[in-house]
């Protein structure tokens, strides 16, 4: 599963994943074993989620941090204008939904020329992690047997 998420979530240009990792379920079959691994993730996501909203929901941000935020958000859109699959086949179709695609991107986004982030800094671990993702889930998708129970 994140590997999938790793090849499908990619930036070609800038060689560089749009995130750490997920769940990608576009080619997953639509199975009982399906559902009840959704639903255990569903049941995991708040109590590991609130702690972490918890601690950290009254930290002050600075506009450098918010401005790093926004360029973030800004490939995501990147990523769902030029390579999402799903997009592009809405956009082909006669009458295409750009409302709707647009509607999807985040309300606040940045865009910055050849940005470069500064040495050492948290920025810089975040796009080490997304030129080179890690393995957070130890499990190989040609070994994952969630789906082929």
């Amino acid at each position: 599963m994140k590997q999938n998420c790793d090849a499908y979530f990619y930036l070609p240009a800038r060689s560089e994943h749009r995130g750490t990792g997920g769940i990608f379920f576009d080619d997953v079959p639509a199975t009982l074993n399906t559902l009840n691994f959704v639903k255990d993730v569903a049941k995991g996501w708040m109590p590991s989620w609130l702690p972490i909203v918890q601690s950290n929901k009254d930290k002050k941000y600075t506009h450098k941090q918010k401005q790093w935020q926004c360029l973030r958000r800004g490939r995501y859109l990147e990523f769902n204008l030029l390579y999402d699959r799903g997009v592009k086949f809405g956009l082909a179709n006669a009458n295409p939904r750009v409302e709707g695609v647009m509607v999807s991107a985040p309300p606040m986004i940045a865009y910055e020329y050849n940005h470069v982030v500064e040495e050492g800094s948290e920025e810089e671990r975040l796009v080490n992690v997304l030129k080179k993702p890690k393995d957070w889930s130890g499990i190989r998708d040609d070994e994952d047997k969630v789906w082929k129970r």
